[in-house]
């Protein structure tokens, strides 16, 4: 409890490390990611972790959403919400609080008076969601440089142990199927061997399970070391100048999706001035820049969700990974030498 606030224990250790001169920036950029689900748009205004957190939880406790402005519209609302008419404002030439469909059937305002007052209120419902608009990419931008440039901790598992798991799967892949690629001329003994193999591996049930058991013990590891190399490589280059080009290229997006909706408001004045009972402009129309800006939250969050899983889980599945190969590496020894051992008549069955 903080404040009279209650807040979760993660959250509370990071106000005490941050009123004890911590740097928790990273964390609040998280937080404040995961706050703006709620519509606040007052979160922008906060640099610091224990002002975010207050506004926040302060603003949870308030559901009624025609207060809010209607440039941050979600389709979860209530669904009776769907125009821009219903909201509410206030502005100093009105008496009391009202919303835009009401407003516009007043008769106390010529065309000139009522335009003005209309133009006063989108114009900072326009201004308050751009201003938070820049401070969310900025903030975006921020959590991408906040993740580790390079680390040597978190290496890709080794390449040279695919390719040999690769070639020696492949060979004993060749060596049920007794293949003539195994079997040179130039190689009499050797054709002798590879047609021993072959038969032992039909003569022999338990042996016959021995290889296919190292052929899938080791393609195993080759997918899914591949894969984790993937995962890892992935993980650690959103950094690069390809992000750095993604980024310049949403912020022009938001910019063209901005200039839209300021045009479909400007069309809206001047409709309603002259024709205020068509009052009515669905909502849906004008949350071009809240939807882009969604769709880039959700990238953010798929980076920042891969880095933290690979730096929860890295320790875990290297180890695993190696584990695997170790096992794979004895399986396949013992599939190999206990078919020489057969052949040479060293042991019988």
């Amino acid at each position: 409890m903080s404040g009279g606030i209650y807040v979760k224990p993660n959250e509370e250790l990071m106000l005490l490390l941050e009123l004890n001169g911590f740097s928790v920036l990273k964390y609040k950029l998280k937080k404040q990611l995961e706050y703006e689900d709620s519509g606040n748009l007052d979160l922008y205004r906060h640099k610091k972790f224990a002002d975010l957190i207050v506004s926040h939880y302060l603003f949870k406790e308030k559901e009624d959403f025609l207060h809010r402005n209607p440039l941050t519209y979600q389709a979860n609302w209530d669904k009776s919400i769907n125009s821009i008419d219903q909201f509410i404002f206030t502005h100093p030439d009105l008496d009391e609080e009202t919303n835009l469909k009401d407003f516009l059937a007043l008769k106390d305002f010529d065309a000139i008076n009522r335009e003005s007052i209309l133009y006063d209120v989108l114009d900072a419902w326009e201004e308050e969601y751009r201003d938070a608009s820049i401070t969310k990419m900025k903030n975006l931008r921020e959590m991408i440089k906040l993740l580790p440039k390079k680390s040597r901790k978190y290496r890709k598992p080794s390449k040279g142990a695919m390719i040999f798991s690769v070639i020696i799967a492949l060979l004993s892949i060749l060596l049920f199927k007794n293949y003539p690629v195994l079997q040179p001329s130039f190689f009499i003994f050797l054709v002798n061997l590879v047609d021993d193999f072959n038969q032992l591996l039909y003569d022999i049930p338990w042996y016959s399970f021995l290889g296919v058991g190292s052929i899938l013990l080791l393609v195993t590891y080759t997918v899914l070391n591949n894969a984790l190399s993937r995962f890892i490589k992935d993980a650690k280059g959103e950094k690069n100048k390809h992000t750095e080009r993604i980024f310049n290229k949403w912020e022009n997006d938001i910019k063209n999706s901005h200039l839209l909706q300021s045009s479909l408001l400007e069309d809206y004045v001047d409709l309603v001035v002259k024709e205020p009972a068509k009052s009515f402009l669905d909502l849906e129309t004008l949350i071009g820049p809240e939807i882009l800006m969604n769709k880039f939250k959700s990238y953010v969050r798929m980076i920042e969700g891969k880095f933290d899983w690979m730096t929860k889980h890295y320790e875990k599945l290297m180890k695993a990974l190696r584990i695997l190969f170790t096992v794979a590496l004895l399986v396949t020894v013992a599939f190999y030498l206990v078919g020489f051992a057969l052949i040479r008549g060293w042991v019988s069955v």
